[in-house]
């Protein structure tokens, strides 16, 4: 997976800055005894790091959701927006092939101010599991 940092330019954006989104936490708690990295697709095969987190540790950021479509973005470093297709986390340094994919809620409609989406994340086996 080819990581991409949060400075993409806007050949990956749709739109600029946060009008007409609501902000959507993300919280990965880490419940096991290694580190965890979670990352987010944002175009087809490319990725962006969005943290790791030791035992008892979380991986927190910032999410915005456009009510009107359902869309999920990340904003770069220049306010544009980086569209969401999908999130996960995985145990750090192999965090692609152990995955837990984190379910992103994609529907048109009001947020409940302060809605965030929080997983605790433990290994099963030789994959992270994030409920």
């Amino acid at each position: 997976m080819i990581a991409l940092a949060l400075a993409a330019g806007p050949a990956f954006a749709a739109g600029h800055g946060t009008d007409g989104l609501t902000e959507r936490s993300f919280q990965a708690e880490n419940r096991g005894n290694g580190r965890i990295a979670c990352g987010a697709a944002i175009a087809h095969w490319y990725s962006v790091d969005l943290g790791q987190a030791g035992p008892g540790a979380s991986v927190n950021a910032r999410l915005w959701f456009d009510p009107a479509g359902g869309a999920v973005y990340l904003l770069n470093d220049k306010q544009d927006r980086l569209p969401v297709e999908a999130l996960w986390c995985g145990v750090a340094g192999r965090s692609w092939a152990t995955r837990s994919p984190i379910d992103l809620p994609r529907h048109a409609g009001p947020v409940a101010a302060g809605a965030a989406i929080a997983v605790g994340c433990a290994p099963e086996g030789d994959r992270l599991v994030c409920r």
